[in-house]
C-alpha cells in the first residue's frame, strides 16, 4: 500500500490544501508544455501563498506555544523534506540531462565550477541574473522557500521578544511583510537595470505574506471562520478578480500593470479563494488529493523531460500524454525513494539533536 494513501486518510491532513495545491502543480506542468496552459505559471504564485499558509501555521503554533520558536529546529524540520529530493535531483538530473541534452545544447547541463554550481547548491539562482538551465529552470522558486525558512521565524522571533501583545504586532509583522512585497515591486521595476519585478524573493513577500496571513486567521479564528456559511462566497470574487486581472494582463499593454500591479494582486486572489474553501470537506476529491501528495517530486522534475520527449515526440497530444506520465512517475518514484525515507527519519533524528533541556 502507498503511503500516500495512509498519509492522505490523515484527519491533519487539509483536504481543500491539497485540491489547490494540485491545481497549482498542474497549472505549471502544463503551461511548461509549450504554453498547453498560457499563463499557468501564475501556478507558483498559488504555491507561494500555500507555503505561506502551511510554514506559516508551523511558525505560528509555536509562536503562541510557552516555548517560543526553535529556530533551528524548524530550520532541520524543513532540511528533512526540502533538502534530500532536491540535492538529489540535481545530482541525478544533471546527469539525465549529460545523458540527453549533449548533443542538444550544452547550456541545458550545469557547468562542472563552483561559480555555477554553488548558485544551486546555496540557493541563490533567483539572484545570479538570467534563465536558470531550462531542465533546472525550477529552482529559482525553491530559492525563495528557502529563504522564507530563514526569513519568517526571525521575523517572528524578534516581534516575541520586543512587543508583549503578540496577536495584534503579530498582524503588524504580516502586514509589513505583504506591504514591503509590493514596494519592492515598485522599487525593482524603476530601480535596477533588470526590471524584474518576479523573481527577486523580496519581490515575493506579499505572496507569502498572503499565506502567512491565511494561516494567522486559520490558527486564532478558525472556530469563528469554520462557523461562517457565507465564508464560500470569497472564493467566486478571488475567481472573478483573478479574471478580471488576467484579462487587463492580457489585453492592456500598461507596464507598471503587467509588472507590478497584476504580480501584487493575484496573490490576494489566491488569498480570498483559499479562505472561503478551507473548511470546503474535498475529501472525496482524491485523484486531486493524490497529485498534491507528489507535487513537490513533480515540481521538481518535470522540466527535466520536456526538451526530451518534445525533441523525439514533437508537439502533439501523445507526446504531452508521455510528458505527464513520464514526469509524474518519476516523481512518484523519488517521493517513494527518497522524500519517505527521510520523512520517516526526520522526527527520531531532530529529537536527538535538540534533546530537552533537564
Amino acid at each position: 500500500m502507498l503511503k500516500s494513501s495512509q498519509v492522505l486518510q490523515s484527519n491533519k491532513r487539509i483536504a481543500s490544501v491539497d485540491v489547490f495545491r494540485s491545481v497549482a502543480i498542474l497549472s505549471v506542468v502544463f503551461y511548461h508544455f509549450n504554453g498547453f496552459l498560457p499563463y499557468g505559471y501564475f501556478g507558483v504564485d498559488l504555491f507561494f501563498v500555500i507555503s505561506g499558509l502551511l510554514v506559516g501555521g508551523i511558525v505560528i503554533n509555536q509562536f503562541k506555544g510557552p516555548n517560543g520558536i526553535n529556530f533551528w529546529k524548524f530550520i532541520f524540520q524543513r532540511g528533512f523534506k526540502i533538502w534530500p529530493s532536491y540535492y538529489w535531483f540535481l545530482l541525478f538530473g544533471s546527469i539525465v540531462a549529460i545523458l540527453f541534452y549533449s548533443n542538444l545544447d550544452r547550456y541545458f547541463i550545469i557547468n562542472p565550477n563552483f561559480k555555477d554550481i554553488s548558485r544551486y547548491i546555496f540557493f541563490y539562482q533567483n539572484y545570479t541574473g538570467g534563465p536558470a538551465h531550462i531542465p533546472f529552470d525550477v529552482v529559482w522558486s525553491l530559492c525563495i522557500e528557502e529563504h522564507f525558512y530563514l526569513l519568517l521565524p526571525l521575523a517572528l522571533i524578534i516581534t516575541a521578544k520586543i512587543f508583549s501583545n503578540r496577536l495584534q504586532y503579530l498582524f503588524l509583522t504580516v502586514g509589513c511583510m505583504i506591504l514591503a512585497g509590493i514596494v519592492f515591486k515598485i522599487l525593482s521595476l524603476f530601480l535596477t537595470k533588470s526590471g524584474d519585478t518576479y523573481m527577486g524573493t523580496h519581490n515575493k513577500l506579499d505572496a507569502l505574506g498572503w499565506g502567512v496571513l491565511l494561516a494567522v486567521f486559520i490558527n486564532y479564528f478558525g472556530s469563528f471562520l469554520q462557523k461562517q456559511t457565507k465564508l464560500k462566497i470569497l472564493f467566486p470574487i478571488g475567481v472573478l478578480l483573478f479574471a478580471a486581472g488576467l484579462t487587463l494582463y492580457v489585453n492592456w499593454d500598461n507596464y507598471y500593470f503587467k509588472k507590478v500591479v497584476f504580480y501584487s494582486v493575484s496573490p490576494f486572489c489566491f488569498f480570498l479563494m483559499i479562505l472561503g474553501l478551507y473548511y470546503h470537506d474535498f475529501s472525496k476529491w482524491k485523484p486531486f488529493r493524490f497529485i498534491a501528495y507528489y507535487s513537490y517530486n513533480w515540481y521538481l522534475w518535470h522540466s527535466m523531460f520536456v526538451l526530451i520527449i518534445s525533441h523525439y515526440l514533437g508537439i502533439n497530444l501523445i507526446a504531452f500524454l508521455v510528458y505527464l506520465i513520464v514526469s509524474f512517475g518519476t516523481a512518484m518514484l523519488f517521493t517513494i525513494l527518497i522524500e519517505e525515507k527521510f520523512l520517516s527519519i526526520r522526527e527520531r533524528v531532530i529529537n536527538r539533536m535538540f534533546k530537552p533541556s533537564a
